[in-house]
């Protein structure tokens, strides 16, 4: 065999390799949760809110803000990776009429950069002990149930598939997820109102039923949420591509006797972000489908064709076979007396 065909054998056994590595190697290396995520999604929506700056102010005329436009900002960042865990900062401001500030609250996860639940937060990190899914789904969801971490009431519920849809040309799986319960972290919420406060808030919430003269002179405070959310998942790369988001506060007494709403919101992603989220959603389908199908089967056509001129470099060179010898001539028969 001549150093040429040496050569294309090993060229197109060195491209198999390279195709095998690509696919079942360097795919998954880069099919996880990137360390550069910094994404800002927006809800746009209504909310009936108690107005906190009234309160602290003591003009409870103004209490409530009822059903005032609202715009939910929301920054989603991973601020750490470690092997495969990353950390993501999920912060969220909800803004009223001439950009008021009505609300705010931060978290961090700690996550699986492929299934994105629940790992051992980083030390130092300040992520928060969850179980489940809690920042968004695995980057190749299934269509079935998952768990979800509900943060606001600091239990495990279930994230329900609903069906599958199509979302500008993308097929996605639907989920709901419903929680109800005491809230594990009441943030800024005041622990406490003066009894006087609390019959001014209920004097203007329509329906009420507790008599402030049964409460104390000062009212100590706990809350409930209930929580809703739908949301619509890319199914060849775990994006969300669309969602709602509801939830409702109630301040109560301490033997859970319902008081007055402390917040009704209701919002739903703006068209600037599902349009963002198909846009990332195509892109990352699009890298995927170039390092895990286009590269490796280029990379074994490639190799064929090589194996191929290999083998007829082999066939053209090889000795003909020696030719038969030539049968002698007979000698003619001479003739008898």
């Amino acid at each position: 065999m001549r150093r040429s065909t040496w050569i294309l054998s090993g060229i197109a056994a060195a491209l198999l390799v390279l195709a095998a590595v690509t696919r079942f190697a360097l795919l998954p290396a880069m099919h996880k949760v990137p360390d550069d995520v910094d994404e800002n999604p927006q809800y746009e929506g209504t909310a009936t809110v108690l107005n906190q700056q009234a309160l602290a102010s003591g003009d409870l005329a103004d209490a409530f803000l009822v059903d005032v436009p609202v715009l939910m900002d929301r920054h989603i960042e991973v601020v750490d990776t470690s092997g495969d865990t990353a950390v993501f900062s999920d912060s969220r401001v909800l803004l009223g009429p001439d950009d008021i500030e009505l609300t705010r609250s931060e978290e961090r996860w700690a996550v699986d950069r492929v299934t994105l639940e629940d790992r051992p937060a980083p030390e130092g990190s300040g992520a928060a002990p969850h179980e489940g899914l809690v920042i968004g789904f695995p980057l190749e969801p299934e269509r079935r149930d998952y768990r979800w971490w509900d943060h606001t009431t600091g239990t495990e519920v279930a994230a329900v598939h609903t069906g599958t849809e199509k979302r500008e040309g993308r097929t996605v799986y639907g989920y709901t997820i419903h929680a109800e319960g005491a809230m594990a972290d009441r943030g800024d919420l005041p622990p406490a109102l003066p009894r006087e406060a609390v019959g001014a808030i209920l004097a203007s919430v329509p329906g009420g039923t507790v008599d402030p003269a049964t409460l104390p002179e000062t009212v100590p405070l706990a809350y409930t949420a209930t929580t809703d959310l739908v949301l619509w998942i890319d199914s060849g790369t775990g994006t969300i591509m669309d969602g709602s988001h509801g939830q409702t506060i109630t301040a109560t007494t301490q033997d859970g006797t319902a008081l007055f709403p402390v917040a009704d919101v209701r919002v739903t992603a703006t068209e600037e972000t599902r349009q963002h989220q198909a846009d990332t959603a195509k892109s990352i389908a699009l890298a995927l489908t170039l390092l895990g199908v286009v590269a490796p089967l280029s990379l074994i056509a490639v190799a064929v064709v090589l194996l191929a001129l290999a083998a007829w470099g082999v066939r053209r060179r090889a000795p003909a076979p020696p030719a038969a010898p030539d049968e002698p001539t007979p000698l003619p028969e001479r003739a008898t007396a």
